[in-house]
């Protein structure tokens, strides 16, 4: 699969703004999970991703956890040497635990990771499929440098054509992609 590869100047407009605007919307979205997480007296973290939750990691030091292993209605499981605790939807309080989780899940969904947020905002969010497989165009943040990767579809591909590149995006190559992250 062949990819292009892009850096801009993220102190530099749009991406200053659009980055500014993901920033903002982080803010108000960690505003309302923190609403939900004040109301469970062991979360410690999330178990997830940016974009879902399956459970709520509570460390070992927590004076809540030994209520909470004493507690019908709450698995807890040891995941990658963290303690998660998962609702049992058999009782109560795992129900309630639960309709927390579902309502940070949505919380989660409306809130794009900044990948997702800043290619849709550039026009630069496409999809690529070959055979079995699809690629996505991704992009991040690395030492004040906007990079993306976009993949480019072919004859052997079907999906999205490739995008027209901003001005104030530079093509580099893969090398200079990954040195900027450090790679």
């Amino acid at each position: 699969m062949e990819f292009k590869f892009y850096k801009g100047d993220l102190t530099q407009e749009p991406l200053k703004t659009i980055h500014k605007s993901w920033l903002d919307s982080r803010k108000k979205r960690n505003e309302k999970l923190k609403v939900i997480f004040d109301t469970i007296p062991f979360y410690d973290a999330w178990f997830g991703s940016e974009t879902s939750i399956w459970g709520i990691v509570c460390n070992d030091d927590n004076h809540a956890l030994k209520e909470v292993k004493e507690t019908k209605g709450y698995k807890v499981e040891v995941i990658n040497g963290k303690t998660v605790i998962k609702p049992d939807k058999r009782y109560k309080s795992g129900k309630e635990l639960d309709k927390k989780l579902t309502a940070c899940w949505h919380i989660l969904q409306e809130s794009p990771d900044f990948s997702r947020y800043s290619l849709k905002e550039l026009g630069l969010y496409t999809i690529v499929h070959k055979i079995d497989r699809a690629y996505f165009s991704v992009s991040g943040i690395c030492n004040e440098f906007y990079l993306t990767k976009i993949p480019v579809r072919n004859a052997e591909c079907d999906g999205d054509e490739f995008p027209e590149i901003p001005p104030f995006l530079t093509e580099i190559k893969e090398s200079e992609f990954l040195a900027l992250q450090g790679k």
